[in-house]
């Protein structure tokens, strides 16, 4: 004679059978879901000012153009502040459902983290998802002609020959230009002396004068300076010369190594935990985008250089160089202000 089955023992099988049935039915929606999405506007976080930065141009152009690709608008919001971790913090904050997006570059991503420590508001390996890397800045030492220098050597031998008399000069303690000329004085193996100033165009226009000798620096302006004669591209650091600037020698080329992650990139990122069909649509877009003949030429006169890495690879890249300026920040003992 059969024992009736315990009242506790059928509960558990009926449960098990409910949520086996509820994952069923969640799997079928996922990918439901993520097929329509958009199905709302799209928010693009830009952590800088408006029309100040390559980031704006970028993002400005890459959100119309997946505004016509979705046929939803994707909106771009300038929330900058903190060297881009205000803006950056509220899309690690944001729903992962892919409709708040960051449009960000280097520095907030890979020099921020160890920059700030305990004071960053939230954690980029474990808080963003990246969706793709698809402009590279590669930047360069620049001097004033008064420098007396035609290469990256020449200036080698003259801050040799007059140890602590030369300088270089930043848009602010632990900016990019900032970590470029200290990883170049220890490479280098010379003693000149940082001159960090409030920004840009500050150091830009000291350099012009004649004042200071050396910037390490990219973007439009700069490479329009060197073109006109203003200033002189002493040397790339980047693995390859720039299509850009072609006769200008990258700085391993002159036997000065370790400076090839120096250059600043710009990436769209998602909260984390965005479903991978959204983060993987957003990319099958961006590199169709990146591909036209219109963006090809926008991203080269913001003399920078179109480029498409996957998910994979844009946060392979970003653990690679986090790493990298962690070393050069420790070991060259940089603050911000």
């Amino acid at each position: 004679m059969k024992t009736p089955s315990s009242p506790p023992s059928l509960a558990r099988r009926r449960i098990g059978r409910f949520a086996a049935a509820l994952a069923l039915l969640l799997g079928c929606i996922g990918p439901a879901g993520a097929a329509d999405w958009p199905a709302k506007p799209i928010r693009m976080i830009i952590p800088f000012p408006p029309g100040q930065t390559s980031s704006d141009v970028f993002g400005r152009a890459l959100a119309d153009r997946l505004s016509r690709v979705f046929g939803q608008p994707v909106y771009v919001e300038n929330r900058s502040g903190a060297g881009g971790t205000v803006g950056a913090d509220l899309v690690a904050k944001a729903p992962a459902d892919g409709y708040t997006l960051l449009l960000a570059a280097s520095g907030t991503i890979t020099i921020a983290p160890t920059l700030y420590g305990a004071r960053m508001p939230f954690n980029v390996q474990a808080d963003l998802q990246p969706v793709s890397l698809f402009a590279l800045v590669p930047y360069m030492l620049v001097a004033p002609p008064s420098a007396g220098a035609r290469t990256a050597r020449d200036f080698v031998k003259l801050a040799k020959a007059r140890p602590g008399s030369l300088n270089f000069v930043s848009s602010g303690n632990g900016t990019t230009p900032h970590l470029c000329g200290e990883v170049f004085r220890k490479q280098a193996g010379i003693d000149i002396t940082h001159i960090p100033y409030k920004g840009g165009s500050e150091a830009t226009a000291d350099l012009l004068a004649g004042r200071v000798q050396l910037y390490c620096a990219g973007g439009p302006s700069t490479y329009g300076y060197v073109k006109d004669g203003s200033l002189v591209a002493l040397g790339l650091t980047t693995a390859r010369r720039s299509a850009v600037l072609p006769g200008v020698p990258t700085l391993a080329e002159q036997g000065i190594t370790g400076m090839d992650n120096i250059n600043s990139w710009v990436g769209l990122l998602a909260p984390a935990k965005t479903p991978r069909p959204v983060v993987d649509r957003l990319y099958a877009e961006i590199s169709k985008i990146m591909a036209t003949p219109e963006m090809q030429a926008l991203v080269s006169n913001q003399a920078a250089e179109p480029m498409a890495l996957t998910p994979d690879e844009f946060g392979r890249r970003i653990r690679e160089e986090t790493a990298y300026w962690a070393n050069v920040i420790q070991t060259t003992h940089a603050k911000t202000d």
